[in-house]
């Protein structure tokens, strides 16, 4: 089962859409998470959002976000979070991605 996502779930071709679960029913074996980060010194304080995932030769473009954030100061969110990215792909023998960033791409 995966999310109802318009950027991924409707081009898969072995799931079919539940409305009443508001999600898709896959068989697929290949469906996998690309997890990601970033592991440069200021990885916690530097957000490289939004990054796009796009499969080659298909309409498929995926937004990403980080996790939330790490740090509660009481009223507020401390504004840092760990740069890591997960990502739901077909990874498929030979499908090709792209990954975008919008911000300054890491060297780590």
């Amino acid at each position: 089962m995966i999310a109802n996502n318009p950027g991924f779930s409707p081009y898969q071709s072995a799931c079919s859409y539940k409305e009443n679960w508001n999600g898709y029913e896959c068989t697929s074996d290949t469906l996998s998470i690309l997890l990601f980060e970033n592991n440069d010194w200021d990885s916690i304080d530097r957000n490289l959002i939004p990054i796009f995932i796009t499969q080659e030769g298909t309409p498929i473009n995926n937004t990403l976000n980080s996790f939330m954030d790490h740090i509660w100061d009481g009223f507020y969110t401390g504004q840092q979070r760990v740069s890591r990215y997960p990502a739901l792909v077909n990874a498929a023998r030979g499908t090709i991605y792209d990954v975008v960033y919008t911000g300054s791409t890491p060297k780590n």
